[in-house]
Order: C-alpha cells, then structure tokens, then sequence
C-alpha cells in the first residue's frame, strides 16, 4: 500500500513529559511521553516507540509504534509499528500490523 505524504506535525508530547485529561485536536500530533485520558481527532495521531497512551483513543488514524492501551478505535486506518503493542479494545476498518507488533486485545476489524 503507498503510505499517503505526511503532514506536518501540529503539536508534540515529548519523550519523559507526561500529561492527563482530555485532548482533542485539528493536525498531525505524536505522543513519545505519558498520555494518560480521552484523545479525539478527525486527524493522525502518532504514539512514538517511547510513547504510551491509556485510556481512551479515537482517532482517523493511528500509528503506534509504543504502546495504546484501553478503548482504541482508528475510524479509517490504524498501522502498528514493529515496536508496537495495542493492549485492550481495537476496532477499526483497516488494520496493519508490522512483523513484531504486538497485539494483546480483543480486536474488530469493522466497515
């Protein structure tokens, strides 16, 4: 599949910070720190290899390459990186896992 031109990152979460609450946002945004609450956005959220996120997620798309615990739904795409893990409830139309990826959840593959 031909990976779609990246967008420019919107906002960043850096390695070691670590934030709670909700998040919603317009753009591409990464987490490599502790996010820990609701995120939302019709946009592309990135969980860096050092990046954690627990709670609840729904986002377009979502690339993890750290770790997504909780309720996580990718309304278009979610892409798990070789050193990823999803750990919960996943659902999401299309779903591509990496040689490496873990997976440790109850997972849907939904339309």
């Amino acid at each position: 599949m031909k990976k779609p031109p990246e967008r420019p990152l919107a906002a960043l979460l850096g390695r070691g910070a670590q934030f709670g609450g909700d998040l919603s946002f317009e753009g591409r945004v990464r987490v490599d720190g502790t996010f820990k609450g609701r995120i939302f956005t019709e946009d592309v959220l990135e969980i860096g290899e050092h990046g954690a996120v627990d709670g609840e997620i729904d986002a377009s798309v979502l690339i993890v390459a750290g770790t997504a615990s909780g309720n996580v739904r990718a309304r278009e795409r979610l892409v798990l990186e070789a050193t990823g893990l999803l750990k919960g409830q996943v659902e999401s139309p299309m779903l591509e896992v990496h040689p490496g990826g873990r997976i440790d959840a109850v997972v849907r593959v939904v339309r």
